[in-house]
């Protein structure tokens, strides 16, 4: 019998004009890469060694591809933001966070889901393929689905 347990991920992005306005005025879905290190913490929980969860989420301008070896991001914009909320649907988790119009502006290429505001353990890692320009006149919902298969 050959059981094998799998965490995929994908990052759902939703850009939205921040006077106003319920639809947004940018979408993206990407996949990410559940990181090396994101595993092993994973392990950790599953064992009871660790009860720190993934509740922050940081955002970076670089567009170096992801590696099982990453632990960070690679260029870092502004700090982490706590994720707004986290909750389970069958076997996916959906950790989402909320950039309001002050937050973390720059040019977003890079996204990772971690368990402190700073250190810690990245789960995963994301590169955009289109650079999300972040600025005072928008909001960004960022929403990191990790399905276990």
């Amino acid at each position: 019998m050959n059981w094998n347990i799998i965490l995929e991920g994908r990052v759902r992005i939703r850009v939205h004009k921040s006077l106003g306005g319920s639809k947004p005025i940018e979408e993206y879905t990407i996949t990410n890469l559940v990181v090396s290190r994101g595993k092993s913490h994973i392990c950790d929980l599953l064992i009871g060694a660790s009860t720190e969860s993934f509740a922050y989420c940081g955002v970076g301008s670089s567009d170096q591809a992801p590696s099982p070896s990453d632990t960070d991001l690679i260029q870092p914009i502004g700090s982490r933001k706590q994720v707004t909320d986290r909750f389970r649907s069958g076997c996916t988790a959906t950790f989402s966070t909320f950039f309001s119009s002050q937050d973390n502006n720059g040019v977003w290429r890079e996204a990772g889901l971690f368990t402190s505001q700073s250190g810690g353990v990245m789960l995963s890692r994301a590169v955009f393929p289109t650079p999300i320009v972040k600025d005072e006149t928008k909001t960004i919902t960022l929403d990191w689905d990790i399905t276990v298969d």
